[in-house]
């Protein structure tokens, strides 16, 4: 009966309420997560006010990864819900996060300046129209091809030569083991191959014998009797 209770009490709750539940549901899996990650003591895994946070989106990026998806899913919740609600705080926090200079867009100084075209992208501002009263007859040109890696604002990010460290150490030792790989299958051969180390059941290897055995018995005794067998025989039958 209880069981049932519970099921109709879940069936009934609104969709808001869900979505709350959803929400301190990924708040905590996020704070257990870190729990395990970071060493440090419990305040760095408690969650945070997130009051200073809507004040001054610029202090986002500061946050660390755990406190960062509080933010982001404190904020989720809000946006799920009728958009008329959003607060300015709510919608400026939430334009800073996808737009502004933090993360890989941490070069682009221009995020918050209306006039100025995003630096990757081949806008231009203001748009030059070609006609005020378009037709269906005119002939629409793609826009230029883009390479991002090309563009000063994210060469750095796709300069693959500067790698970090530990993926250097990583690629160099994939190189080495394959190089010795190639020398030994070169020059080497089967004559350097690893001795195979075969290990024998006596018990099994007894028991094969023992069959074979057998079965030579068997075979003996089907020709001993082929052989005592007269030519009158074969008349008779």
């Amino acid at each position: 009966m209880s069981l049932v209770l519970k099921r109709f009490a879940s069936s009934s709750q609104t969709q808001p309420d869900k979505k709350a539940q959803a929400a301190q549901l990924a708040v905590q899996s996020l704070k257990d997560f870190g729990s395990l990650l970071s060493p440090s003591s419990d305040d760095a895994t408690q969650p945070i006010d997130t009051r200073p946070i809507y004040e001054n989106p610029q202090s986002f990026p500061n946050l660390s990864l755990l406190h960062q998806g509080q933010v982001v899913t404190e904020l989720q919740s809000k946006y799920d819900k009728n958009w008329n609600k959003l607060s300015k705080q709510d919608k400026l926090l939430g334009y800073f996060i996808s737009y502004g200079d933090w993360g890989v867009r941490e070069k682009f100084s221009n995020w918050n300046n209306p006039s100025s075209p995003p630096l990757d992208l081949p806008f231009h501002v203001p748009s030059q129209l070609k006609s005020l009263s378009p037709k269906g007859t005119d002939v629409i040109m793609p826009l230029e091809p883009v390479k991002l890696s090309e563009t000063p604002v994210r060469i750095d990010q796709f300069d693959y030569k500067k790698m970090d460290p530990a993926s250097k150490v990583c690629i160099y030792l994939i190189v080495f083991i394959a190089m010795v790989a190639i020398y030994r299958d070169k020059n080497i051969g089967e004559d350097g191959k690893p001795v195979e180390v075969k290990i024998e059941d006596q018990y099994e290897v007894a028991r094969q014998n023992e069959i074979q055995e057998k079965q030579r018995e068997v075979e003996e005794q089907e020709r001993k009797q082929r052989e005592s067998r007269k030519w009158y025989y074969l008349w008779l039958k």
